[in-house]
């Protein structure tokens, strides 16, 4: 038989969810069909201790290769040279981009002549969020995307708000993130666990935000919900997992504290045992103000765990809970979901968090992702289109 041979091509291995996501898809993949490569730009030293390299080595029939680019646009003068090098050498029948890697994925894929895939992982509706470069590449973006083979979109919202920027391709599909069922799942003992460690009592409310601290998180109506919770609510504790720039988490201790929520709201950075934290919490609620397909509601949800969340990208799809899903930037109603979720009896939310763990295992599962990719990916190698770049374009 034989194998399609893909090669996925990715900025880094920083260990934020587009990338946990390409690991269990490269996990997943049927290597009996699929001669798998992934090729990354960043090495290890870009990112410190937050990085999932060490990931890779318990994912087997993969070849992982790095470029160890430098940073900054000077740095492609080097790493472009050598990632034609590589796939000269692989000889790949598709190369898949995602996210910054897409237009290197398009330039080098049309110069060898290989059908070329998009991932695009965000839904960027709102613009006025992104940096100058950032809106540039959007522009260029669109206005190639007709070159690509397929763009496949983590999310509807993400196809939707490309789409109004004009971006088209023969063919575009919607491929929702999977989750591994069986690693989050409901543990009451390593919640418990994960709770003495945070020094949270048992009985205590417990509500979580999981995410980088950036902006586009929008903790600061988080808090300001937390801070409406716990006077509804007193010894309600919150927490907030994950790291971010020292400046701005520090502003935003600094705004709990200006709350009132100084001994109620625990920071304990990126954690690794993710399941333990989600089955810790009571609620888990997202602030974010633009997303893709977020995992961290995926997450939490299969492992029984209630989520409230605002309308960004497709949220509301995948809570699936008129009365869980609110407005972003309004804390005032974040609250009263929260405020809702808490006032309901411990069974009902049980049952509850049960229900849509069922919807994640048979909608959202890991194998679910692996399989549609695995036929998107098979069908360019059975009819591949490889015309170049027109003149002028």
């Amino acid at each position: 038989m034989i194998r399609t041979r893909v090669v996925f091509l990715i900025p880094s291995l920083i260990a934020h969810g587009a990338e946990r996501q390409l690991c269990e898809l490269v996990r997943g993949m049927n290597k009996d069909l699929f001669e798998v490569h992934v090729v990354v730009f960043y090495g290890p030293e870009a990112h410190g201790e937050n990085h999932l390299w060490g990931e890779t080595e318990r994912i087997p029939d993969s070849t992982w290769h790095c470029l160890h680019k430098r940073r900054g646009s000077g740095g492609y003068l080097i790493a472009l040279p050598r990632l034609l090098t590589l796939l000269r050498r692989i000889q790949p029948d598709v190369l898949h981009g995602y996210m910054d890697a897409n237009l290197p994925a398009l330039l080098l894929g049309r110069l060898i002549g290989i059908p070329v895939v998009w991932g695009i992982r965000r839904t960027s509706s709102d613009h006025s969020l992104l940096d100058g470069r950032s809106r540039w590449l959007l522009r260029i973006s669109a206005r190639l995307s007709r070159f690509t083979d397929l763009i496949i979109f983590n999310s509807e919202a993400g196809r939707a708000s490309h789409q109004s920027m004009g971006m088209q391709a023969p063919r575009m599909l919607v491929i929702p993130n999977g989750f591994d069922v069986t690693r989050f799942a409901p543990a009451l003992a390593q919640g418990l666990e994960q709770r003495r460690a945070w020094n949270v009592p048992a009985e205590a409310p417990l509500i979580g935000i999981v995410g980088r601290l950036e902006p586009v998180k929008d903790h600061p109506t988080f808090l300001r919900a937390a801070a409406r919770i716990a006077r509804d609510w007193p010894g309600t504790r919150f927490v907030c997992v994950g790291s971010g720039p020292t400046g701005y988490s520090e502003s935003l201790k600094r705004q709990a504290e200006s709350l009132g929520l100084r001994d109620s709201v625990l920071w304990p950075g990126a954690c690794t045992e993710m399941p333990a934290v989600y089955n810790a919490l009571t609620v888990l609620a997202l602030s974010s103000t633009d997303e893709g397909f977020p995992n961290v509601l995926g997450e939490a949800m299969a492992c029984g765990i209630p989520c409230v969340s605002t309308r960004a990208g497709d949220s509301e799809r995948l809570v699936d809970d008129p009365e869980a899903v609110v407005d972003p930037r309004d804390d005032e109603a974040l609250a009263a979901a929260i405020s809702r979720l808490l006032g309901e009896p411990a069974a009902s939310r049980t049952e509850k968090g049960l229900a849509q763990r069922s919807r994640m295992c048979s909608e959202f599962s890991t194998e679910t992702l692996v399989r549609r990719t695995e036929a998107a990916l098979a069908s360019l190698r059975r009819a591949p289109s490889t015309r170049p770049f027109p003149a002028g374009a």
